[in-house]
């Protein structure tokens, strides 16, 4: 049997929305609190309607060059060496990432839930899986992916349920008092975090793996979605905690969880939101080790890159223990070097393919 087919409308719609809450849902709120304070939730609304502008772009791209991964469409459109050129930082740039994400993981479960545990171990643990997922093929982590959204759908309800007789109106007052800059800043974050990783869904595509016929709806829907989640936990999480103390916690959703008290016995299950947000980021570890891959196979013109997968694993599973010197670092490249770094690849190289691509085709249309 060949697990390699058609990527469902369903599938992808999850793929995106698991790709866009992975390591955001934990820190959004405090990341849009700490810029927008009690508006916080209106920072999350102008990023989500910023989020589907740029997934607009994404769908128009892949229906201008079907059959393509990102890296054809660079060497298709820039030219053979300075396509090449981009790959090979598509590479560079992909490795950190998958360290990064890991380093997340490992950081988080480290701190938060189990303190004594190495954190080699949950490094080389959670980097067995996605090896493991790379070669079973999308189509597989796609119908994975079925199976847990439903279960992340009911954990989030429940959140919001439980901890929602704690909210306090007070909290959202005074309304609109943040300054535009402040919520553009913070919507900025939130697009950069949620929205412009979506762009390395377009590496899925390969000459087995195809998106289905209406994936315009599937892109839409699963930002849509994503961003109801987000700006829904960002207001919560204001009601409940307050702006203040919102921006204070690292993992707002988490410290969110812990205050979960139904009937003096339902209590301390703030980990079925670590839950949650572990799925999550575990897909969107396996699409950045995917793409890892890919770039690489397209770089040295491999057939098979999932022969790369292990020794690979290895190498990021080592870069995960150096990408963060310490915590200071962390918040200097968040700020400094990933945004402008999103900004060019999530908005600034998409929009340059599309621009040529049009072009290209007005030329041969006027002839």
């Amino acid at each position: 049997m060949n697990n390699e087919s058609t990527l469902t409308a369903r599938q992808l719609m999850i793929f995106i929305f698991l790709i866009s809450v992975g390591t955001t849902i934990l820190v959004v709120p405090s990341i849009l609190a700490a810029e927008a304070k009690q508006d916080a939730w209106m920072a999350g609304a102008a990023a989500v309607g910023s989020g589907l502008l740029f997934i607009w772009m994404y769908v128009k791209l892949v229906q201008m060059f079907p059959d393509m991964t990102l890296f054809d469409m660079n060497e298709r459109l820039l030219g053979k060496w300075l396509g090449k050129a981009v790959n090979l930082l598509y590479s560079f740039i992909m490795f950190i990432l998958s360290a990064q994400v890991l380093f997340y993981i490992g950081t988080f479960m480290t701190t938060q839930i189990m303190p004594t545990t190495p954190i080699q171990s949950i490094h080389i643990l959670m980097i067995t899986f996605v090896v493991i997922g790379v070669k079973l093929g999308v189509v597989i982590l796609g119908r994975t992916a079925e199976i847990f959204f439903p279960w992340i759908i009911l954990l989030f309800v429940l959140l919001v349920i439980f901890v929602a007789p704690q909210s306090t109106m007070k909290n959202l007052l005074p309304m609109g008092e943040a300054s535009f800059i402040s919520i553009a800043r913070s919507a900025l974050f939130m697009v950069v975090f949620s929205y412009f990783p979506i762009v390395f869904t377009i590496c899925l595509i390969s000459k087995e793996t195809k998106f289905p016929a209406k994936f315009s709806k599937s892109f839409f829907y699963g930002g849509i979605t994503s961003g109801i989640v987000m700006i829904t936990i960002t207001l919560v999480s204001v009601l409940v905690m307050g702006a203040d103390q919102s921006s204070r916690h690292v993992y707002a959703t988490y410290s969110l969880a812990k205050k979960i008290s139904v009937g003096n016995f339902l209590q301390r299950i703030e980990v079925t939101v670590a839950f949650l947000w572990f799925i999550s980021i575990y897909f969107k570890l396996t699409l950045y080790f995917h793409v890892t891959l890919k770039s690489i196979a397209s770089l040295f013109q491999l057939q098979n890159y999932k022969a790369l997968a292990t020794p690979a694993g290895l190498i990021v599973t080592v870069l995960s223990l150096m990408v963060y010197p310490n915590v200071a670092y962390i918040h200097e490249w968040d700020e400094f070097t990933w945004v402008p770094l999103a900004v060019t690849f999530g908005c600034l190289h998409p929009a340059l393919l599309l621009a040529i691509g049009c072009l290209r085709r007005k030329k041969v249309k006027n002839g």
